[in-house]
């Protein structure tokens, strides 16, 4: 791994970590305001419908206009790929002005479709906050096209802080119109956070381009992206599918397992979606480039680096995540609204997604490289069987764990899931699974080791607040990690070590 892709990590992890903060505090303040009530129910199933839809357009933004627009650049041509942005960014709007006038008109099937458990005065609460929140689509299409911009031409501040600039724009508005219009602000402030999540990105960009709109949508260059559209399209459905399903059978439940679910869902996120995602968006370009330069070797070694990364990153903090569960979500969560019986249900949901954070991780990294070969129909298909498996294990798990067994069905269709892509992956490139394996087993003795020691101490022996025992648990759990690590010789901490002591020491020899 390069230092340009350390320093790529590094910044998208920082952003990373500053968005997923803010997203933490936004539901929060949700859960201060809601709690688990049917308006938050109502809320989260709006917000599950925009995370299906709107993920149809952005996907297909990722993972096709962005290798068309990298190999350009790689290629130095540069206004081909200016044109490319253009035509992109005005097809990608037509189709948002589509998609706001399907939700507006067909809101009411939608909520009918997906959330059959709700009572009619729900489902009406629902199909209107639905109808309200609808225009946010209209820019954030345009969004994620400057987002695959900046991030094609190594911008990844630029690309990353449309994140920070959403839910920090939704937070101070809903902190201000609250009090006026209730409800009312947390719904229409989906509109504000699309709005910011584009101006902040525009001052990013400072090479030679101004959008103008163009309708060329034959053009050669442009026919291939909406050739793969569709597969990506369906993907990209059927993968939120997975978490709206999960929603449909908790509408079923008792009142509050949609909001516990989404709550469980955040938090697990948290930990683990800013890791994944930062390596994987940051390596993202340059596996593109080195498809279009033909350098196997250099994708095998980048990627086989990038998957023992993530499991010496994410297995210890799934494994934490699971031991500390309900620490986590009443520290959290824990207030307002949000009582005793809410916090035990999202603890329990949440460890069910802890499960799958590692196979979550590696398999969106794995995808990537499906997509940068321009194959969309071998994740099309593994997503369809990760949906029906997802379907079977909800209907078998609910009965046993309820709501948390919907979170543990993901999980445990996840890994299926992650087995089947390896298998296609040999199609393009073969990895040394053998060694990667050992070392993931090694990695998780090491750290239901390490979480057992501060669990036994401050939740058994000691009878300390929860936020000081916590901060306890986390730092003397990183501590025996670390040291177990080093005694027993983890190969990937060798290899983390050794990418900042060539990124740090070439920044001290520079400088004497």
């Amino acid at each position: 791994m390069s230092n340009k892709v350390v320093k790529n990590v590094t910044i998208i992890l920082a952003c990373s970590i500053v968005a997923k903060v803010l997203s933490y505090a936004w539901e929060a303040i949700l859960a201060y305001y809601l709690g688990a009530s049917d308006e938050s129910d109502a809320i989260y199933l709006t917000t599950s419908i925009f995370g299906i839809l709107y993920p149809i357009l952005d996907l297909g933004i990722w993972k096709v206009f962005l290798p068309i627009y990298k190999k350009k650049l790689v290629e130095k041509e540069y206004g081909i790929a200016e044109r490319i942005a253009n035509i992109a960014i005005t097809l990608f709007f037509v189709l948002s002005v589509a998609l706001v006038l399907f939700m507006i008109v067909c809101a009411d099937l939608l909520v009918t479709v997906m959330g059959p458990g709700f009572d009619p005065d729900k489902k009406i609460m629902t199909a209107e906050y639905l109808r309200i929140s609808a225009p946010a689509y209209l820019v954030m299409a345009s969004a994620s096209v400057i987002g695959a911009m900046l991030q094609s031409r190594e911008k990844f501040l630029g690309s990353q802080i449309r994140e920070i600039g959403t839910h920090a724009s939704k937070i101070v508005y809903i902190f201000v119109c609250y009090r006026f219009f209730g409800i009312y602000a947390a719904v229409t402030a989906m509109i504000v956070g699309s709005i910011f999540r584009v101006l902040i990105q525009l001052p990013f960009i400072n090479w030679k381009w101004k959008f103008k709109p163009d309708f060329h949508f034959r053009d050669k260059d442009i026919v291939p992206m909406i050739k793969g559209l569709p597969s990506v399209a369906v993907t990209a459905a059927i993968s939120h599918i997975n978490g709206l399903v999960d929603k449909i059978v908790a509408s079923s439940a008792a009142s509050g397992s949609v909001s516990c679910l989404n709550y469980g869902h955040k938090l697990m996120n948290v930990f683990s979606g800013m890791i994944s995602t930062a390596i994987g968006t940051a390596v993202y370009p340059t596996m593109i480039q080195y498809i279009a330069q033909k350098k196997t070797d250099k994708l095998r070694e980048l990627l086989t680096n990038v998957v023992s990364a993530l499991g010496f990153i994410i297995v210890p903090i799934s494994c934490f995540c699971m031991v500390f569960a309900n620490e986590l979500v009443a520290v959290a969560f824990q207030r307002g609204a949000f009582d005793d019986k809410a916090t035990y249900l999202t603890a329990g949901v949440f460890m069910g997604y802890c499960l799958g954070m590692l196979f979550l991780g590696v398999s969106t990294t794995v995808t990537n490289v499906f997509y940068g070969y321009g194959d969309t129909k071998i994740t099309m298909f593994i997503s369809l069987i990760g949906i029906i498996l997802n379907v079977g294990f909800d209907f078998l798990f609910i009965n046993f764990w309820g709501v948390a067994g919907l979170a543990f069905a993901t999980s445990i269709s996840a890994v299926i899931s992650l087995g089947i892509r390896f298998l296609f992956l040999r199609k393009f490139i073969k990895l040394g699974y053998k060694s990667i394996l050992s070392e993931y087993i090694k990695i998780l003795l090491l750290s239901a080791v390490a979480c057992g020691i501060p669990f036994v101490l401050f939740d058994y022996l000691m009878d300390l607040n929860v936020y000081v025992s916590l901060v306890l648990s986390a730092c003397v759990f990183g501590g025996i990690y670390l040291g177990l690590s080093l005694l027993f010789k983890v190969k990937t901490l060798g290899f983390v070590k050794d990418i900042f002591a060539r990124r740090f020491g070439k920044k001290k020899k520079t400088a004497e």
